[in-house]
């Protein structure tokens, strides 16, 4: 049987003859270019995109002859980044990287593009807010690496933000709260005082689980918050109950580190695992911990505390933020609305007074 032969293609070559790992040679603004790439096919095909780039005049990477940086080089250097800028968000922003990587790791980096981000995070059944937030962090990552000259362009420029829907706010009803209650009394007892530290001072996860013991005064019943996600400091009374919990923490538990701790000793960085399970046995459902924040701001507004008060306690930057809440009290809403039907049909029941009852000018 003859020998195929190989048709020849105009810049793919074979450094080493009979080694099937073609290379690829181009010019760009005089600059003769080499990449090493694989099998014959995949390097035909960047052949082409390579040729394509430098006539739509992008810039090519000086490190081409090392095939550029991979990915995972870029993802170091901006978690390092985020370590270095002392950035609060680093936790989520380094579990997103590490979720990223077990796709993208051996990327080259300056060939991601667009539609590989945007189908990538299109694959997983996330909301609209996750999957920006994990847009973003290609963007981060992209946008470090561009100003220390290790990628020509930032392709997460071009994925579309998701539409967000930021008037999805759950909150807890009296029903469900007395069934959670019983759920965690009876399987979870221990993490009970969470649940009503959550519930009465409306504190977002990451600040109530990395408190700690300095931060709370309870000869002042205050906590003290510095730093808060909106970038300000803030104090947050204490209520009776959120009073009575600290109390009896303090009474049992370490006075260093973190407040709240599980069994074991070790700290409770996220409640979800314990919480997910009470929210099953309650039949609470559509329910996450952050709601027990929303349930505190919504019982606020349902007890006729104004919203500029509402806004300091929640530590909302803005008002708009607070007043997205307005509209989660319909039966309170409802009963406003009605004191105006019932203004109005005093009003009518009242006898009109006759011209003639009219008292003269000046009487």
């Amino acid at each position: 049987m003859p020998r195929k032969v190989v048709r020849k293609e105009r810049g793919v070559f074979e450094k080493e003859p009979g080694s099937d790992i073609w290379w690829i040679r181009f010019k760009a603004d005089g600059v003769e270019h080499r990449e090493k790439v694989g099998r014959r096919g995949d390097a035909i095909k960047l052949y082409k995109i390579r040729k394509a780039d430098i006539l739509r005049g992008v810039k090519m990477p000086a490190n081409m002859k090392d095939k550029g940086v991979k990915f995972s080089v870029l993802a170091q250097e901006a978690i390092d980044w985020y370590i270095n800028h002392e950035r609060r968000d680093i936790r989520n922003f380094k579990g997103r990287m590490k979720f990223i990587l077990e796709t993208f790791a051996d990327w080259v980096a300056d060939e991601i593009k667009p539609s590989d981000i945007d189908g990538w995070i299109s694959s997983h059944d996330w909301s609209p807010a996750t999957k920006n937030r994990y847009k973003n962090v290609f963007g981060k990552t992209y946008k470090i690496a561009l100003a220390d000259g290790k990628v020509t362009s930032n392709p997460a420029r071009l994925v579309e933000q998701r539409a967000e829907n930021n008037a999805r706010i759950r909150f807890l009803s009296e029903d469900e709260e007395k069934r959670l209650r019983e759920a965690i009394k009876r399987r979870f007892p221990t993490h009970m005082p969470e649940f009503d530290v959550a519930l009465h001072t409306g504190m977002r996860k990451s600040e109530q689980f990395s408190l700690e013991w300095p931060q709370v005064s309870l000869s002042r019943k205050r906590i003290r918050l510095e730093r808060t996600k909106n970038g300000s400091d803030r104090d947050i009374p204490l209520n009776k109950t959120c009073q009575k919990v600290f109390e009896a923490l303090h009474a049992t538990r370490p006075h260093s580190g973190r407040i709240f701790l599980s069994r074991y000793g070790r700290d409770l960085n996220d409640p979800r695992a314990w919480f997910e399970l009470a929210l099953e046995e309650a039949r609470v459902k559509n329910f996450r911990w952050h709601d027990l924040r929303h349930t505190f701001i919504s019982r606020l507004i349902m007890k006729d505390v104004n919203l500029r008060t509402v806004q300091e306690l929640a530590g909302h930057k803005t008002i708009s933020m607070t007043t997205r809440y307005a509209h989660l009290a319909p039966e309170h809403n409802q009963a406003a609305i009605e004191k105006l039907t019932a203004s109005m049909m005093s009003s009518a029941d009242r006898p009109a007074r006759s011209a003639g009852s009219r008292g003269a000018p000046g009487a």
